[in-house]
């Protein structure tokens, strides 16, 4: 029989580590309700806020310049907040500034409705904050993004891709005969095999990719920047990563397969994001009557 062992550690020690701060921009007011909570330390000699993809602290709001401000690192654990030149101004606890320190609980201003604090954290209070956050815009199952984090995103990354005419392409997908895995297996063998899922598919598509729980057995994918070609291409990916996989609930083997529908925004195909994820829903509807465990889309099944 193996010992088990019991880790004791005084509240000194657990104080010593916590004490060690760090500084961090927090959102506390955003366009995008899933932004709110979102934390970024700051861990380097500057850090640029701005619409741009060059700035280390990207925002999407209006107002908001491409490269808008940014805080400055001058020593000894101080920060300084400097405007660069943004058409609507950097605001710093509601004054309109062009450089000025930076204190713990700041608040900072640039667009419409942004808004970020600047904190000083211990560890322990930076685990917290990021709990809170992680728990609005996570599923509690299977720990991927939730559809009210997917939706707010989709909605966001639709504007941008529709202004800069590149493409956007979303993945529906859901469990083939996933009522029958409950109904055989039981419900925990159902939130196992919908776990499972998500991890098999969050290993096989990009960092950049963003894969939330749309409800139920349904799964969305949104694939930044990718056409059609592309986005099929991940959606077999993912279909072959799930039917390959093994899915063993309490010693029984389960067969597992799903269904995947794709659609994409290139130029003005789609005047709302509604109309995109209607499309994918609608070659996943397909792709389910179709014989299940396939992919269909546009350039498949014709119009």
């Amino acid at each position: 029989m193996s010992e088990e062992k019991t880790s004791v550690h005084s509240i000194s020690d657990l104080l010593g580590s916590a004490q060690q701060q760090s500084a961090y921009l927090i959102v506390i007011s955003a366009k995008s309700a899933a932004g709110i909570g979102r934390m970024f330390k700051l861990d380097r000699s500057e850090v640029v806020l701005g619409r741009s993809s060059e700035a280390q602290f990207q925002v999407e709001d209006d107002g908001i310049s491409r490269k808008h401000a940014k805080v400055v690192a001058i020593g000894d654990g101080r920060f300084q907040l400097v405007d660069l030149g943004s058409t609507n101004g950097t605001y710093l606890n509601g004054l309109k500034v062009s450089a000025a320190p930076l204190y713990d609980g700041d608040k900072i201003q640039i667009g419409s409705n942004t808004v970020l604090k600047f904190s000083i954290q211990d560890a322990l209070e930076e685990q917290y904050q990021r709990s809170i956050y992680e728990s609005a815009t996570r599923d509690g199952l299977t720990r991927v993004y939730n559809k009210k984090y997917f939706m707010e995103t989709v909605r966001k990354e639709f504007a941008y891709c529709l202004r800069h005419r590149v493409p956007l392409s979303l993945v529906l997908f859901d469990v083939d005969h996933f009522k029958r895995i409950n109904d055989v297996y039981g419900h925990p063998a159902g939130d196992f095999v919908l776990t499972r899922i998500a991890q098999r598919v969050a290993d096989t598509v990009r960092t950049e990719d963003l894969l939330a729980r749309y409800g139920g057995e349904e799964f969305a994918l949104m694939l930044r920047e990718s056409a059609e070609d592309a986005a099929l291409a991940c959606a077999e990916r993912c279909r072959v990563a799930v039917d390959r996989a093994d899915f063993i609930f309490s010693g029984t083997p389960i067969k597992v397969t799903i269904s995947l529908g794709v659609a994409t925004l290139l130029d003005s195909d789609f005047s709302q994001p509604e109309d995109l994820i209607s499309a994918a829903d609608k070659y996943l509807y397909r792709a389910k009557h179709a014989g299940r465990n396939r992919v269909d889309a546009k350039a498949i099944s014709g119009p």
